[in-house]
């Protein structure tokens, strides 16, 4: 009886936990397998689905706009920052002169205003490779602190310190041939580190020019007399240029950088010219020019900058005149030659007073020494004219 006992009780606990797992079965959600379901339909029927995203080309920004270059020129024949400049919107090339809002403008490096002439930067710019620019800030006024008057394009080049240690150099070369030929070379070198940056840019320029002028013209004269003033002219010219830029970063501390940029051109040239008509003369003319500049300067968390300039420029020249027109006759040869000797330093400080406001002050201080002079001479004797001397 014992044994039927136990038999049976072992057979209702085996019906107890089969009907237990059914149960559980029976208790999950009817509709779970059609989620399953429904979810594996979403996954293979959806298309698939690609967002882009692209940087705007230009933005407003506390006053100016500033132009993302790349972008901007990607598709242009450009390869220097001087070509960069002539085709941001806004800008017009009018008589070999930079002009923005009617006015002619500034062009500053990484926010540092050079004591260089326009002729001087036009050259720098020009050597400059495109793919070192980053953007351009074009301001319409230029604020304060930068000690520029009328509009300003700064030129940002890509950074250099903060990043990993890199090297990467670009070389570029263009030959020109018209009647005569010319030719441009281009180096740059790049070092990039976390503390520590340093960047060197080298161009050469070679051009040999001819040209031919044929004038005619009209005079009226008080007494109502006309002549006529035709002239021919044919003027050759040669020049040489090399300019070297070497840039120098190092990074203190966080957020205080100490800037070394140092700049030299040299230039030698000749001018001939044969004119014939109304008047007839001959211009022999040549002259070469040596260009330093340096600047130091640093920059603190808290806003001191604080700066130093130094720009000696040296150009001696010489210009022989044999003219003739009707019965009077002019013959003579000059020597000049300017030396100029520039200092400058600068001590600002720059308060950020929020929501968009800032305050900024500062002194800044020039000295200059100048020794040019201009003497004309007796193209025969070589002595000196008594009048016409300028000193």
């Amino acid at each position: 009886m014992k044994r039927i006992n136990l038999l049976f009780m072992s057979l209702l606990c085996v019906w107890i936990s089969a009907t237990a797992q059914v149960g559980q079965q029976s208790q999950e959600p009817v509709d779970s397998i059609k989620n399953i379901g429904y979810m594996d339909s979403l996954f293979q029927e959806l298309p698939e689905v690609m967002i882009i995203g692209e940087r705007p080309i230009v933005k407003a920004e506390q006053g100016k706009l500033v132009y993302d270059v790349p972008r901007l020129v990607g598709n242009l024949p450009v390869d220097n920052a001087y070509d960069v400049v002539k085709n941001l919107p806004g800008i017009v090339n009018m008589n070999n002169s930079l002009m923005l809002g009617g006015q002619e403008v500034t062009v500053v490096i990484n926010g540092k205003v050079t004591t260089l002439s326009a002729e001087q930067l036009d050259a720098l710019l020009k050597s400059i490779p495109v793919s070192r620019i980053e953007k351009a800030e074009v301001m319409y006024s230029a604020p304060a602190r930068y000690q520029v008057r009328g509009p300003m394009i700064n030129l940002i080049l890509a950074p250099g310190t903060g990043q990993a240690s890199s090297l990467q150099g670009e070389l570029y070369t263009a030959f020109n041939q018209h009647h005569y030929e010319s030719l441009a070379e281009r180096g740059s070198l790049l070092y990039s580190g976390r503390k520590f940056s340093a960047d060197l840019l080298y161009s050469y320029s070679y051009d040999r020019d001819r040209r031919i002028t044929e004038k005619e013209a009209l005079h009226t004269l008080a007494d109502g007399s006309v002549h006529q003033m035709d002239m021919d002219e044919i003027m050759t010219s040669r020049t040489n240029s090399h300019q070297i830029r070497l840039g120098m970063d190092y990074s203190l501390a966080e957020d205080h950088l100490l800037s070394l940029v140092y700049t030299t051109a040299f230039t030698d040239s000749k001018h001939y010219s044969i004119a014939t008509g109304a008047q007839n003369s001959v211009t022999d003319s040549q002259g070469d020019s040596q260009l330093h500049n340096a600047k130091l300067d640093y920059q603190t968390p808290f806003g001191l900058k604080a700066e130093v300039a130094f720009t000696s420029y040296h150009s001696p020249g010489s210009q022989l005149l044999y003219s003739t027109m009707g019965t009077e006759t002019m013959n003579f040869l000059s020597r000049d030659k300017q030396q100029i000797n520039q200092w400058r330093f600068y001590a600002g400080q720059e308060h950020t007073l929020g929501k968009g406001w800032g305050l900024n002050y500062g002194m800044a201080y020039t000295t200059a020494l100048d020794h040019s002079y201009q003497k004309y001479y007796d193209p025969e004797t070589d002595h000196l004219l008594p009048d016409n001397n300028m000193d």
